[in-house]
């Protein structure tokens, strides 16, 4: 199995419904035009039905407003818990790969060489391709592609460590080598499976609906109320645009502003790249 077909086994990752800054965009429009378009068929409703004439208990919409309200809040309770916590995760789950990945470069360091040197050099290339862009992560496509270009440095691993240990000079010695590189590879698995905790699509739209119809309703019971669209109506809705803007910026791996920070393992990388050039003098 080549690095793409392996790749191809990774399929919980899911792609971005739309770039971040188009789904900026599209919510900080769609909340405020939400309140604007349920306020004038509030209007027409009122000035058709007369509801000036009556008592404000009688003016439907109160109960629908409130249980769209509640309801609204749940979702957004859940959905930032879930993206906050899967994101501590991905972060986690980096600064992890760093640690096992600097342990497995200096564990190697008790090899002869050439076996040593060997095996430092595949770790460093396969560490190297563990640094993601925005674009690997984009798409499906891209995604599929870094993958298989990190599989493939993975591979090369192991092989080269069997021939390192096959001249250890003692079995301890054998047992450190070959357990750190596990749990780097290991560690691998567990970063990956942390990249593919994401709130899932069906339930950002559904967050995403649930709150322009909240919005609409709060507009359409304004105008049925015979109150005028005040300030407070799209304050409330850009209030509510930034708190969903933080929980899909949340979401993202890498786009956006709460990125992760890898700067862990840019350090661990250099320390490696270092060590390796000072030999080579």
């Amino acid at each position: 199995m080549n690095g793409t077909e392996a790749a191809e086994v990774y399929s919980g990752f899911a792609e971005p419904l739309v770039p971040f800054p188009y789904l900026v965009v599209l919510i900080l429009l769609a909340l405020p035009l939400a309140a604007f378009l349920g306020f004038r068929l509030g209007a027409t409703e009122y000035r058709r039905l007369e509801y000036g004439k009556f008592s404000s208990e009688k003016i439907p919409g109160g109960t629908s407003l409130g249980a769209m309200l509640a309801l609204l809040g749940l979702l957004l309770g859940f959905a930032f818990s879930s993206a906050l916590g899967w994101r501590e995760a991905r972060q986690s789950s980096l600064v992890e790969e760093a640690t096992t990945i600097s342990t497995a470069f200096l564990t190697a360091d008790l090899l002869d060489d050439p076996g040593r040197t060997d095996l430092q050099v595949r770790i460093l290339s396969y560490a190297e391709t563990r640094l993601a862009t925005v674009d690997d992560t984009r798409t499906r496509e891209a995604w599929t592609a870094f993958l298989a270009k990190t599989l493939e440095a993975q591979a090369a691993i192991w092989p080269a460590t069997l021939r390192a240990t096959d001249a250890a000079t003692s079995d301890p010695v054998r047992t450190a080598v070959v357990r750190s590189v596990t749990d780097m590879l290991d560690a691998h698995t567990r970063r990956i499976a942390a990249a593919a905790q994401q709130i899932p699509p069906p339930a950002k739209l559904m967050i995403f609906f649930v709150s322009v119809i909240a919005i609409l309703i709060l507009g359409n019971r304004s105008a049925l109320q015979g109150r005028p669209l005040t300030w407070r109506t799209f304050v409330f809705a850009g209030v509510l645009s930034i708190v969903m803007i933080i929980i899909f910026d949340l979401d993202r791996t890498l786009e956006g502003t709460m990125r992760e920070n890898p700067d862990t393992l840019h350090a661990t990388i250099h320390e490696m790249q270092t060590a390796l050039s000072a030999r080579s003098e």
